[in-house]
């Protein structure tokens, strides 16, 4: 009876050395568990936005950052709306803990000031600057400032962060690279209409509308198309995706390999849309032009079927899983609201933010 006993008083004690040892662990588990790592963008903006001259949206992880008469950000559930900057902001790019675009230089005397979109247009410079702000809306810098010379190379007319070089185009649409500080600029080609970023090369058009390919650093060009005329409209996968102009503004949208150079007819006879007609994933955006009204509309590029998403809107953009797009109050036609609709489905909600 003893020698049970005595059995009996190891097993409950080992017992609660065990559960102490593990309680511990859990303890431990629970108080050094990883915390959630900061989505941080390569691209700071989906080309096809900067392409179309009209890049207003930015997603980096759970924010977005816009343009709106002034720079704002705001998380993806409405919450947290800060205005990081009175700047009109162009070419929006967030790459990390920066947000890069560019600006007309403002006038001193009247920057800041509270006036209507149409009245601040007057304050401005018709000089372009290249500028960097963090994403809390601190130490804004100035990283490049042109002048009115015409073929000024500091004139910063379309921007493409990728990592940690910056590429833009100036106004003669030859095409740079440097480093984010503005340093070491090296020109890469002397004309080209739009260029995409796919893996280490980059995808370009030239003057003929052709396209081409290089290394990142300009070497190794290469002809990828002997057509002619083409327009970029998304790279998705291992494709990128272009039209022709067919006729009265139809295009047909084509798409080629980028790893075997095969070209091949996704839509033929695409009614007119205004620019840009974007691709996203397995979808097609455009806005299209009815009974004098501007909708958003989507296809399907598996079998071509069109959905009406919106009855109005503005210019589109990519940013992250979703499609923005603008469009005037209906009380006041001087401001603008933002709108998203997550690709591939139908709910269009209003960027607004949470009410408290």
């Amino acid at each position: 009876m003893v020698q049970h006993q005595g059995k009996w008083m190891i097993t409950i004690a080992m017992a609660v050395c065990l559960s102490v040892v593990l309680g511990f662990g859990n303890q431990q588990t629970m108080a050094t568990a990883p915390t959630k790592k900061p989505v941080i963008n390569v691209l700071g903006s989906d080309p096809v936005n900067i392409n179309s001259y009209r890049s207003f949206v930015a997603v980096q992880g759970e924010w977005i950052f816009y343009n709106n008469d002034g720079l704002y950000k705001i998380k993806q559930d409405g919450s947290s709306l800060q205005k990081l900057s009175s700047d009109w902001a162009h070419d929006l790019n967030v790459v990390g803990d920066w947000i890069y675009y560019t600006r007309n230089k403002p006038v001193k005397e009247f920057y800041q000031l509270e006036m209507s979109p149409y009245e601040i247009g007057y304050t401005y410079e018709d000089v372009m600057e290249l500028m960097k702000i963090k994403t809390d809306g601190s130490s804004k810098t100035v990283i490049k400032s042109s002048s009115p010379a015409e073929d000024d190379p500091n004139n910063v007319l379309r921007l493409y962060v990728v990592g940690d070089i910056i590429y833009y185009a100036d106004n003669k649409s030859h095409l740079y690279r440097m480093d984010t500080n503005g340093k070491n600029q090296k020109k890469l080609l002397d004309r080209f209409e739009e260029v995409y970023f796919y893996q280490d090369w980059i995808f370009y058009t030239n003057e003929n509308r052709q396209l081409y390919k290089m290394k990142r650093n300009g070497t190794q060009k290469k002809l990828v198309s002997k057509d002619k005329e083409l327009t970029l409209v998304g790279l998705s996968g291992d494709f990128i995706y272009y039209t022709k102009w067919v006729d009265h503004g139809v295009v047909d949208v084509y798409k080629i390999g980028l790893q075997d150079g095969k070209t091949a007819l996704v839509k033929k006879g695409l009614p007119p849309a205004e620019k840009p007609i974007i691709i996203a994933g397995n979808y097609l955006y455009y806005i299209s032009e009815i009974n004098g009204e501007q909708m958003v509309g989507r296809m399907n590029m598996t079998d071509g079927k069109t959905t009406p998403l919106s009855p109005l809107g503005l210019r589109l953009n990519i940013g992250g899983d979703f499609i923005f797009f603008y469009d005037y109050q209906t009380s006041d036609h001087d401001k603008k609201e933002l709108f998203k609709v997550k690709m591939g489905e139908n709910k269009v909600e209003k960027v607004t933010p949470k009410a408290k």
